[in-house]
């Protein structure tokens, strides 16, 4: 036997002794694996949603600045593919403020509900995995987004949530300028319903 063939042998005694790599531990799937229609998947979710929330969001510009707000809303089921949000007004008391809308191939449209209603954002669904063993559904989706500046960004949005928790990750692009970007997170917590 040549050294060459005596080097390739060894090699594949190595291959036949080696195992898998162990899963990591520290990786929790989200968002069941079984097929899905996408819009079910989208109104389920949204669905499950109903009800007060406390949001918390966080913004890196592409200045650098970072940005920090919390506000409350509540997500209103009103037909199978469309929900309305309410948030406080002045006073406190819950008003309309948007209604989003799913008008099919993961096509949804927000629309604010006020004297002069204009549109919020469009946004497509590329992926909506139903809730796994845990009740997470996890869903990833783009749209775009003016910013005060005037620049317009892509936005490619990854989210997961459950009855009562919610997280999504934002990585913005500029549209017309890929080296402009910014990263914003989306964090919300179910609400106790209100003492009646």
């Amino acid at each position: 036997m040549t050294r060459h063939a005596g080097f390739l042998v060894f090699l594949l005694g190595l291959a036949a002794c080696s195992t898998a790599p162990a899963p990591r531990s520290h990786v929790v799937a989200v968002g069941s694996t079984r097929p899905s229609d996408l819009d079910t998947c989208i109104n389920d979710a949204f669905t499950s949603m109903a009800g007060g929330w406390h949001m918390r969001f966080n913004v890196s510009m592409p200045d650098g600045t970072v940005t920090r707000s919390n506000g409350h809303l509540r997500i209103q089921p009103k037909a199978e593919n469309r929900w309305i949000i309410l948030r406080p007004n002045h006073v406190g008391t819950w008003v309309p403020f948007s209604e989003i809308t799913n008008y099919g191939d993961g096509q949804l449209e927000s629309i604010r509900l006020d004297a002069v209603s204009t549109t919020i954002f469009q946004e497509r669904y590329t992926e909506c995995h139903p809730p796994d063993a845990s009740g997470r559904f996890k869903y990833v989706s783009t749209l775009m987004q003016g910013l005060p500046d005037g620049n317009a960004m892509h936005v490619t949005r990854t989210g997961w949530g459950s009855a009562d928790y919610h997280y999504s990750f934002d990585v913005m692009e500029g549209a017309a300028d890929p080296a402009l970007y910014a990263l914003r997170t989306r964090a919300g917590e179910r609400e106790s319903p209100p003492a009646e």
